[in-house]
């Protein structure tokens, strides 16, 4: 039999229930503006009744209901859009930052414009050529040395930029870093509150919708994955390793690579392995420091040393007003003090290699002339690692037609006959980061092309090669001293300038040619005040492809440079604006789904309300009924 008191119950069951949804109500109102926030419901279910299907039970027609509960309160949440809004975050944050970064580039380079290396590269040509036609004049010798002063510092600025840019990038990788720890540990602290909640039976909505704040914010900084199917655990995944696992928390550390400038990757505290870096700003910043502002670093670094490397050869061979020749026009900083390149490639204190950037023979070809011999020219991008590089010449080749085979080979040397069309082998950038750039690793030939017909080596043969792996090198060359070129000091285009002694005395611009009186091909005798020649074979290099690898000229060259940062940056462009509509797409699509719609609410508002105005009026009638019975019967 069921209680007298039943009814009571049943109604208490009805005010709480509805005064439960009338307070979620509201707190949904009061958070419609909140970020991140998602609308709750209370679910409501019919209590279970009386009685339970028994052969002991009370003789009576059906069950009782026992009126409703409230079982939980329901957080509006679509694990999809999730996902999915994570993965658009990664991709925004990634090209976000690839066009913040690349945008300060393009105004580094500031094209175009009056003042860009382009423009500033335009006016220095043209002073060497109004320097050709009036050579006798101090005047427009001056205008040459500050126009080549303008270049460099422009130069010289250029690089500092982009090396702050590359700083700035490493600096913020060091920054993202901390953050990205800060959140994982936040992340770990409301798992375990969230767990104990959820033991002790109550739903930690609020705490949720933090903890999915997180991992939001943290998806755009790094690629993470989630994993919600653990009951008690909740992961989250950078690259394939556990970041968070439910309350134990993996922290990231930055590691400093010497290999790479001291700028840091990113690697696991407690193994030490490297962290997998698949998406989000971090991803766009690795792809920036040391792809796109090296490549530009590099680029410029290439230009500025065959700039000021070709100008000087010419300029050696020149005389200034005062009769005196091999001067160089801009400022050489050798990598070594040795003459010979012998260096200390790790710096152990130990000379142990050869660090050349150019080699000339000592022959004068022409280009067109059959060579009418055969060999395998050996070249090496990285003899340790087995990558030798080797060009067959033939007997019905030309002189052309070996240069064009070693530029074509994929080696890291390059060749052209110099101004006096003798046979130049240069170095170029290097690949592998294991490797120095501008240093040349190996020459070798099986026959007599760069022996006795160039006049580059001393003997045919692989015990006759030059190989940088040891000092003393250059014994194996014919060339001497004046016939080869010690690699610069690292980033050339940091400290390039003009040679002190033209800052000092003008008169010095070597701007005529002179003769050779002794035959020995070295132009030892001034032609006079009045000659202008020299000036105008360096004006003439404006015209020559001479950008060797890359068949352009310096212009050509600078305006590649100029226009891959531009093409990526229309990229990084494009792909933010589309970044940044799908995930507007995808919080309208989660609005939709998560967000409090005031009208809605209100509506519900009104429902609860008169919901728990019936259940207290249960509540009264059973009041009245029981006051009827216990007071009134009895009278």
């Amino acid at each position: 039999m069921s209680s007298t008191f039943m009814g009571i119950e049943l109604g208490k069951r009805g005010v709480v229930s509805h005064q439960q949804a009338i307070q979620t109500t509201g707190h949904n109102v009061t958070n419609a503006e909140t970020d991140g926030y998602s609308r709750q419901r209370v679910i409501m279910e019919t209590e279970h009744p009386l009685y339970d299907p028994s052969l002991n039970r009370p003789e009576r027609a059906g069950q009782l209901g026992q009126g409703t509960i409230a079982v939980r309160i329901e957080r509006l949440r679509n694990a999809f859009i999730d996902d999915k809004m994570i993965d658009s975050l990664d991709n925004l944050g990634y090209w976000k930052t690839r066009n913040d970064f690349i945008y300060q580039v393009e105004l580094v380079h500031n094209e175009p414009s009056d003042t860009s290396i382009r423009s500033l590269l335009d006016q220095f040509w043209s002073s060497w050529e109004e320097l050709a036609n009036n050579p006798s004049e101090v005047s427009t010798r001056k205008v040459v040395k500050e126009r080549a002063q303008t270049l460099i510092n422009t130069i010289k600025h250029t690089y500092d930029e982009l090396k702050s840019i590359r700083d700035n990038a490493d600096f913020t990788i060091l920054t993202k870093v901390k953050e990205i720890n800060d959140i994982g540990k936040k992340i770990r602290d409301l798992n375990v509150e969230i767990e104990k909640s959820i033991n002790l039976g109550d739903m930690p909505n609020d705490l949720m919708d933090k903890r999915d704040m997180l991992v939001e914010k943290l998806s755009k900084m790094v690629q993470v994955s989630v994993e919600r199917n653990e009951k008690d655990e909740f992961i989250v995944y950078i690259g394939d390793e556990h970041f968070v696992q439910g309350i134990h928390f993996e922290e990231l550390k930055t590691v400093g690579d010497p290999k790479n400038n001291g700028y840091h990757n990113i690697a696991w505290s407690e193994t030490n392995l490297p962290v997998k870096i698949k998406g989000g700003e971090l991803k766009g910043l690795f792809e920036v420091r040391d792809d796109i502002l090296k490549k530009q670093i590099d680029y410029l670094n290439n230009f500025t040393l065959n700039l000021t490397e070709l100008v000087n050869e010419i300029h050696r061979d020149g005389f200034g007003l005062d009769g005196i020749t091999n001067r160089n026009f801009f400022r050489s900083l050798p990598i070594t003090g040795n003459a010979n390149g012998d260096y200390d490639s790790n710096s152990d204190g130990i000379t142990d290699s050869t660090a050349l950037f150019k080699v000339t023979g000592m022959n004068q070809l022409t280009p067109n002339d059959k060579i009418g011999i055969q060999g395998t020219i050996t070249l090496d991008a990285n003899r340790q690692g087995g990558n030798s590089i080797t060009i067959n010449y033939m007997p019905n080749d030309t002189v052309s037609d070996v240069i064009d085979k070693i530029n074509k080979s994929g080696a890291e040397v390059v060749a052209y006959l110099d101004h006096r069309d003798r046979l130049a082998l240069k170095s170029t950038l290097a690949s592998d980061s294991n490797n120095k750039d501008f240093v040349i690793r190996h020459i070798e030939d099986s026959g007599n092309f760069l022996v006795n017909y160039a006049g580059v080596l001393k003997a045919s043969g692989a015990a006759s090669a030059y190989d940088w792996k040891a000092p003393g090198a250059v014994n194996s060359l014919q060339a001497t001293f004046a016939n080869y070129t010690v690699t610069p000091l690292y980033n050339i285009s940091g400290w390039s300038d003009v040679d002190i002694a033209i800052k000092n005395d003008v008169t010095k611009i070597a701007a005529a040619r002179g003769t050779d009186t002794t035959g020995d091909g070295d132009l030892d005798s001034p032609t006079g005040v009045g000659d202008g020649s020299n000036a105008l074979k360096i004006a003439e290099l404006r015209y020559k492809k001479v950008m060797v690898g890359d068949n352009s000229t310096f212009d050509e060259y600078y305006t590649a440079l100029i226009s891959e940062i531009g093409s990526k940056g229309e990229q990084s462009k494009l792909e933010t604006d589309i970044a940044n509509k799908l995930v507007d797409n995808y919080k309208n699509l989660r609005q939709s789904v998560s967000g409090v719609n005031l009208d809605e609410e209100m509506a519900n508002l009104v429902m609860y309300q008169h919901g728990y105005n019936a259940a207290a009026r249960v509540v009264s009638i059973m009041d009245r009924m029981l006051d009827t019975i216990i007071n009134r019967m009895g009278v």
